[in-house]
């Protein structure tokens, strides 16, 4: 995590980084034994290991038919390329460029042994694991603020639906705040909205209450949200953009 609390991705957060069983090959394993593992399990691609702390490269299904166009000797030698080597403690940010180069990586854990392999497609699918509940919780108190410009059209309004003579735009305002400000009887009559008030302020609570446990772990172990409180999120959205479509 970082000092301002925000959860930092990194490469160990990842599934393929430690794998409980890393397929892989030795520099002196045949071609054919390299071919039945990729095909086996639909890889892409393999670490060729001296053993489990010596990286010697990978093959891959591109460098066996390259071997092949070229007229090459068939063997694992022939076919191994450099392969790039990230850490567990690297951030998936800083090594996203690498793995749009690359496409995959080999990954070395805290104790010096290989231990998985992270691929362009993994760190892509965790990251918007990641910024995708961000996103929409951002466009849910987007149109929300937005509403409420409209139901409160000067600061006076906003001071005295809120009770803060701080705010001055509805920019300042929590979602705590946005909450309250729904919940006030002359406020919630001015949106002309023939809705039961209560039942939208609970929705309102509910999706607060999951943005606040999204936005505090108290660990730095990234997950996404289970999927009931997403759908929550995008009910709620949906919602939303019916009830104000042009805001």
């Amino acid at each position: 995590m970082n000092g301002d609390g925000s959860i930092v991705l990194r490469i160990g957060h990842l599934p393929t980084a430690r794998l409980s069983k890393l397929v892989s090959v030795c520099p002196d394993d045949t071609l054919t034994r390299a071919e039945t593992l990729l095909t086996r399990y639909k890889y892409s691609q393999l670490p060729v290991l001296a053993d489990r702390a010596s990286l010697i490269g990978a093959v891959t299904l591109e460098s066996i038919a390259l071997v092949r166009i070229a007229g090459q000797e068939l063997t694992l030698a022939s076919a191994t390329r450099p392969v790039q080597e990230v850490s567990v403690d690297a951030e998936v940010r800083k090594v996203l460029p690498l793995l749009r180069q690359h496409r995959f990586a080999i990954v070395r854990d805290e104790s010096g042994m290989i231990s998985g392999i992270v691929t362009l497609a993994d760190l892509v699918d965790a990251m918007e694991d990641r910024t995708g509940p961000h996103a929409i919780l951002g466009e849910i108190e987007r149109r929300l603020r937005k509403i409420l410009e409209q139901a409160c059209p000067t600061v006076e309004d906003l001071q005295a639906a809120t009770g803060k003579t701080g705010i001055r735009s509805v920019r300042d305002l929590t979602l705590f705040d946005v909450e309250q400000v729904f919940g006030r009887a002359n406020v919630w009559t001015g949106l002309h909205w023939r809705l039961d008030q209560s039942i939208f302020v609970a929705e309102l609570r509910a999706v607060r209450k999951i943005r606040n446990k999204f936005a505090h772990y108290h660990d730095d172990e990234p997950r996404p949200l289970p999927e009931p409180e997403l759908a929550q999120l995008t009910g709620f959205l949906d919602w939303l953009a019916e009830l104000a479509p042009q805001r």
